[in-house]
């Protein structure tokens, strides 16, 4: 004989370890400690189901796994926006605690006029890093879906797409980072080589992501149109930087 179960989430009567209207478990034990470590392990560390599992799958085949995820295969991954902002959030702290001003690019006057309005923006991404990265995230995916319309993915599609493309951006960028730290402790010189190195990472992670992603295209077809998307996406930057510190500098 099965014995009824009152679920404590929603109050339905059902039979089994879950309840069939919610989802909960009919078994919720008192929370401690080791219920709260598991749940971290399972949800972070474990292998096949969290993040670490989204970021082998994202190194191994990026754009086949981000269009099998927007086709319905989710069980094991760690979801788009949480996966970014995670990981963006980890790159922040690292920078500003163990890095700090190392990579600050910081205008040699300063005032009322571009400069300032410059140095503002920069501070305010570096300080940001996390709120910086969602809105690159945002205008990556208004270029994607521009210049893609003709593929008949939907904006929200578009920017599951460039979440998981832009934390495969920082998972790189955080591999790497102890190398460059390094690289710079010879000399200021290598700011410029690093600069450089993180826009081939990036424009190039964008295409290995695009040419899978959108795969019904020529790898010339879509080398081209990933160009586009990248060249559009880094003049709404430069507008929205450009607009922003100016309203900065009007306000102070």
């Amino acid at each position: 004989m099965q014995i009824t179960t009152t679920c404590k989430n929603c109050n339905n009567q059902f039979d089994g370890k879950f309840c069939n209207h919610c989802g909960q478990a009919a078994d919720t034990h008192r929370l401690n400690m080791h219920h709260i470590w598991h749940d971290l392990q399972h949800g972070l560390f474990h292998f096949d189901n969290g993040i670490f599992y989204t970021v082998k799958q994202l190194l191994k085949r990026p754009g086949h796994t981000i269009r099998e995820f927007i086709n319905g295969k989710r069980v094991g991954h760690f979801k788009p926006l949480s996966f970014v902002v995670i990981l963006a959030t980890v790159y922040g702290l690292l920078y500003h605690y163990f890095i700090g001003n190392i990579f600050n690019v910081k205008p040699t006057q300063t005032g009322d006029g571009l400069l300032s309005a410059y140095e503002k923006v920069i501070h305010w991404t570096t300080n940001h890093f996390a709120y910086a990265t969602l809105l690159l995230t945002i205008t990556t995916t208004i270029a994607s879906y521009l210049v893609f319309w003709r593929q008949g993915y939907h904006f929200a599609e578009h920017f599951v797409l460039n979440a998981y493309y832009r934390g495969l951006v920082l998972v790189i960028v955080l591999l790497f980072l102890p190398v460059f730290y390094l690289l710079y402790k010879e000399g200021k010189e290598w700011l410029t080589i690093y600069a450089a190195i993180l826009q081939i990472i990036d424009f190039v992670l964008m295409y290995w992501c695009y040419t899978q992603f959108f795969n019904k295209l020529t790898w010339f077809q879509s080398f081209v149109l990933t160009l586009l998307a990248y060249s559009f996406t880094l003049m709404i930057n430069l507008f929205i930087a450009f607009a922003s510190g100016l309203i900065a500098n009007a306000v102070s």
